[in-house]
């Protein structure tokens, strides 16, 4: 392996009390009431709900609120009042860390580093900067640069191998979402699902698995001596 890429919610980040609460309190703002936490990990679980601002739309229109009453412009905007805030005090500002810092530290010391997120590029910019992590991946795909074409589409990881000079076979992605393991099939990469804060290891496990994950860990901090396993072809473990 000469690369990891990596996804940023779930992965680098814990968002239970950021993205999934903003969906939750975005749809309540609209429809009276919002989605669980099990309801919301349902729709990410049966893929194609890698915008949140689109899934927050899609529990909107469930709950049999009119585009009229509620075009998707205004739902986006909610959700981005609650979940940036102003000027970045909003509940971006309260994400814990999901992953250590020195587990970054030891892997760009040995491969190249990228982050593939479906998070505006500048929110992502933000988030690395906040854990002083933007020195340890230089390289950063967002929404801004994918087009349109986010997961489970392999673009953005392809963009991320093009800017790091890499092959697809030579690099895995880290990512905690159905829509994460099936991108990273579809590009060529191997596949690494990450149960991500809050979910029961062997379900979720179960379902990136089904996804294409080659192999799942309980937390990203596992990811360098998974890695060394596949520099030594060792992957007996």
């Amino acid at each position: 392996m000469k690369a990891v890429l990596l996804d940023m919610d779930g992965v680098l980040v814990d968002v239970r009390g950021s993205y999934r609460r903003a969906i939750t309190e975005t749809v309540a703002h609209f429809a009276g009431e919002g989605p669980t936490p099990e309801q919301i990990q349902a729709k990410k679980d049966a893929g194609g709900f890698n915008n949140d601002w689109v899934l927050s739309e899609a529990f909107v229109r469930e709950a049999g609120v009119a585009e009229a009453d509620a075009p998707f412009e205004a739902i986006k905007d909610r959700f981005n009042q609650i979940y940036q805030g102003t000027k970045y005090d909003g509940l971006i500002a309260t994400e814990p860390p999901a992953i250590q810092t020195s587990t970054l530290e030891d892997l760009v010391q040995r491969y190249k580093l990228a982050l593939v997120t479906g998070r505006p590029e500048a929110d992502a910019l933000w988030t690395l900067r906040r854990f002083e992590w933007h020195g340890h991946i230089p390289v950063v795909v967002g929404m801004d640069r994918q087009a349109g074409r986010e997961k489970p589409d392999p673009y953005g990881l392809e963009l991320a191998l093009a800017d790091l000079g890499v092959e697809a076979e030579e690099a895995v992605y880290a990512g905690d979402t159905v829509d994460d393991m099936r991108a990273a099939v579809a590009a060529g990469c191997v596949a690494v699902g990450v149960v991500p804060p809050g979910l029961d290891v062997l379900e979720h496990g179960r379902t990136l698995m089904g996804a294409g994950a080659r192999v799942v860990l309980s937390t990203p901090d596992t990811l360098p001596a998974l890695l060394a396993t596949f520099d030594s072809g060792d992957t007996s473990e």
